[in-house]
């Protein structure tokens, strides 16, 4: 297993490039804080680091799961000292398994859902990907064969949207990226067929079109 030191490197490169269920632990805090409860509703994947980014902590990118792991169907509760904190889940592998923004508030966050179906996203490629696009398949325009996708595909923007309200399909938020080479990231998604849109630091497309997402078989999607 990778060293925590080499976890809190990672954290910070991944950063910069852009409830409750069975039983629950409390890591030790101050009595009056931020309560921030991690509930792990998914069916096979273990939370093995809950790095915390903010103010006041000891490290950028604490991991406060110290030895403990989040199993699935339970949950566990974090106390913080009042701020403002990100948060970052990672499996035992150090993939991504969700990134939270901004808590500030007591919380509880859940990971995966009844009737949510896990899809890995890996990026072998050169480049850092910004943007994922989940789409239910059919809702927009996405022909990879467009005649001006290679040359400029920016221009075909609009005409891809007609009018869709797209930015609730994006499942990247904009102070977060999956980075290149190494990069694994977990998106969880009501199952069903779906249109993927992939879009990186060069601003080039990668396509995977009528993609079925069962809960039972989890798929792999590889950025080339």
């Amino acid at each position: 297993m990778i060293k925590k030191s080499a976890l809190v490197l990672i954290c910070i490169s991944w950063l910069l490039l852009m409830a409750g269920c069975g039983d629950s632990e409390t890591v030790p805090g101050e009595e009056d804080g931020i309560v921030i409860e991690v509930a792990n509703y998914t069916d096979d994947i273990i939370i093995a680091y809950a790095a915390f980014f903010g103010e006041g902590l000891e490290q950028w990118g604490e991991d406060l799961l110290g030895d403990e792991v989040i199993e699935p169907g339970e949950s566990y509760t974090f106390i913080m000292p009042e701020g403002e904190y990100n948060l970052s889940l990672f499996s035992s592998d150090l993939f991504v398994i969700n990134s939270y923004f901004d808590i500030s508030e007591d919380r509880t966050i859940e990971v995966g859902g009844d009737n949510m179906a896990a899809i890995l996203v890996q990026n072998p490629s050169d480049y850092d990907i910004l943007f994922f696009y989940a789409f239910p398949s059919g809702i927009v325009n996405l022909d990879p064969d467009h005649e001006e996708m290679d040359e400029d595909w920016g221009l075909t923007w609009d005409e891809i949207w007609e009018g869709e309200e797209y930015e609730k399909y994006q499942l990247l938020d904009d102070r977060e990226g999956i980075i290149a080479e190494t990069g694994r990231r977990f998106f969880f998604l009501t199952p069903g067929t779906y249109d993927f849109l992939v879009i990186n630091e060069e601003i080039e497309p990668y396509l995977e079109i009528d993609v079925s997402i069962e809960r039972e078989d989890r798929k792999v999607l590889t950025v080339e």
